[in-house]
């Protein structure tokens, strides 16, 4: 299970650039003000400061995330 790189909950989603595990709580709102339609309400708040935009759209959705395992074998 991933966790909130802030708060430890449960994550919703990862970026795809940098990698941090977030819930919705802890994402940066994308406008402030009425919906205007968008399909992406929020960005990611790491990429955010370096100027940026990873939208939710394009983020890996936690829930159904599954790391790669490896398996090693001695032989």
């Amino acid at each position: 299970m991933e966790v909130c790189h802030k708060c430890g909950r449960k994550a919703d989603y990862i970026c795809p650039d940098c990698s941090l595990k977030m819930c919705r709580a802890h994402m940066e709102p994308r406008y402030a003000g009425p919906d205007r339609g968008f399909r992406s309400r929020h960005m990611c708040p790491k990429c955010w400061k370096t100027k940026h935009r990873v939208l939710n759209e394009e983020m890996v959705n936690a829930h159904q995330y599954k790391p790669k395992v490896y398996s090693y074998i001695k032989r």
